[in-house]
């Protein structure tokens, strides 16, 4: 690899093949505009040994470490913060010669990449997408993924390929349903891009974290081959094996500990298949500030968290992931967790709100699973095909009936009968598994309208995910409303969810709506 002061890779050669040719090259940058480069100092030998070399690249902002191994065709690379203060957007990219670089794999998308005299003869509708003469779509959105999901990603083609491989995510912002661009073409240039976003914004953009000095982005893994997939495959279930690195001599990577304990719920029920995180307080979605782990429980409501970084204390958080436990709509919180070589918690009860369920559509889970086209491929637009009024009747209808995401202005109307209030209040549960904003919505039971739906920060909120081809789920947003008992009557009722105004490829992504009793 060639690099120059301003901190590009501007040459790349595998076998005496050049990658980068006319395209821009690797580079780090931040801010979504700023390029790290290395003016002030020149290059240091952080460590080396018998087959290794560790290069330390200085700019004001963070230190870029480049790591290469004898024989290895690549090089592993993880930065340190030293002065990006608040940031929204951190990332490394690679920007590749696209005559030889023609396809993109993620974990679940794998093909050619656009060609760009198809994205030349469409008409540009919004960021980075494209509306082709028939109709269909091309955005660089589809090549994103959630992260955490994620085993490996790259581009090739052509006899080259170019791979990310991050066994270790512990510096990604966010909890299981974090999403970002993995991959795509650049349309100004025609260059493939190979992107990693280890502090994305694409989606759930609408924030920014305070990055301590010393913050450790990484290692990870950039694996250079003759373009074989099941090669790169191999490469990564080696270096997942191998994390955390052993190579890497760093006094807080190296102190790592193990957090253990059983999830139930008040109701006696294990947490069966339960999403645990582990970090800071407050949303999860977004928290990038140090470190964060996720994992899940087992159908006893056992879960377990290795190789956690033991220099600050943690907040674990859980929520219903469906199944077996699909009807609880609360949030499960311990703080103050300190984690020593083996930390275990125990037995831990998670409340529930111990109302009376009258009836539900869909599971708790923060996802679009179970209703109309939660199972198609991201695409750009599918909230077009939605409908603006749609009649919902309570033990007829089934959740397939019930679409992923309400847009068009109209009204969505679930109707339910009560055989008998006898005086009993009722409590409204709605759960959005993601929210763009630029509509309005308000909601009504019968003749007596309610608050409108304002969710905690939904006000001002915008997670991206529908006009960015999402299509289980964006951000998390949950909110619960009173129902009087004069509002509800013996016999039939109506509940009306209605867009009062919507801007196209807007709206609401749906995850639950649940009605009990006080």
């Amino acid at each position: 690899m060639n690099i120059n002061s301003l901190g590009y890779t501007y040459s790349i050669l595998l076998n005496d093949n050049e990658l980068v040719h006319k395209a821009v090259g690797g580079y780090s940058d931040y801010g979504g505009k700023y390029t790290l480069n290395f003016t002030s100092e020149r290059p240091t030998i952080a460590r080396r040994t018998d087959n290794m070399i560790d290069v330390a690249f200085e700019a004001y902002e963070a230190t870029v470490h480049y790591v290469l191994f004898t024989g290895l065709a690549g090089f592993y690379e993880y930065n340190i913060n030293k002065n990006l203060g608040e940031q929204g957007e951190c990332r490394s990219l690679w920007r590749l010669d696209p005559n030889q670089f023609t396809n993109g794999r993620t974990n679940i998308k794998n093909g050619p990449l656009p060609l760009l005299k198809d994205i030349q003869t469409g008409y540009k509708v919004e960021d980075e997408t494209w509306q082709r003469p028939n109709g269909s779509y091309i955005t660089k959105y589809d090549w994103s993924c959630f992260v955490r999901d994620l085993d490996f990603h790259g581009v090739y083609g052509n006899g080259v390929g170019a791979w990310v491989i991050a066994p270790g995510k512990d510096y990604y912002i966010g909890d299981q349903l974090k999403q970002e661009l993995m991959l795509h073409r650049e349309s100004s240039t025609n260059d493939t891009v190979l992107l990693h976003m280890y502090h994305g914004s694409h989606y759930n953009s609408e924030f920014s974290n305070l990055i301590p000095r010393g913050k450790m982005w990484g290692p990870w893994l950039v694996y250079f081959n003759d373009g074989d997939v099941e090669d790169a495959a191999k490469r990564t279930q080696q270096e997942f094996r191998s994390w955390p690195y052993g190579w890497l001599t760093d006094s807080q990577y190296e102190a790592r500990g193990s957090l253990t304990g059983r999830l139930m719920l008040s109701d006696g029920r294990p947490a069966s298949g339960a999403a645990v995180f582990l970090g800071d307080e407050g949303d999860t979605c977004n928290q990038g500030t140090t470190y964060q782990y996720t994992s899940y429980a087992d159908d006893a409501g056992n879960f377990e968290f290795d190789d956690v970084r033991r220099e600050k204390q943690y907040t674990m958080q859980a929520w219903a992931n469906g199944g077996k436990i699909g009807d609880v709509q609360t949030v499960f919180v311990k703080p103050n967790i300190t984690i020593g070589e083996n930390t275990p918690l125990g037995k831990l009860t998670w409340p529930t709100s111990g109302r009376e369920v009258a009836w539900q559509i869909g599971e708790f889970d923060r996802k679009t699973l179970g209703f109309k086209l939660s199972d198609h491929p991201m695409e750009h637009g599918l909230s077009d095909r939605g409908p603006a009024n749609l009649i919902y009747a309570i033990g007829v209808n089934k959740p397939s009936d019930w679409w992923i995401i309400q847009s068009a202005q109209g009204n969505w109307t679930v109707l339910f009968d009560v055989p008998e209030p006898k005086g009993r209040t009722g409590m409204l549960s709605l759960s959005f598994a993601g929210y763009t904003s630029q509509n309005g919505y308000g909601l009504g039971a019968d003749s007596y309208s309610l608050p409108e739906i304002t969710p905690t920060g939904l006000n001002n909120a915008t997670d991206g995910a529908i006009y960015r081809s999402a299509v289980k789920a964006g951000g998390y947003y949950f909110s619960e409303f009173h129902i009087p008992n004069e509002v509800l009557i013996n016999g039939s009722n109506r509940l009306d969810l209605t867009t009062t105004q919507n801007h196209r490829w807007r709206g609401i992504m749906w995850d639950a709506l649940k009605f009990e009793w006080n």
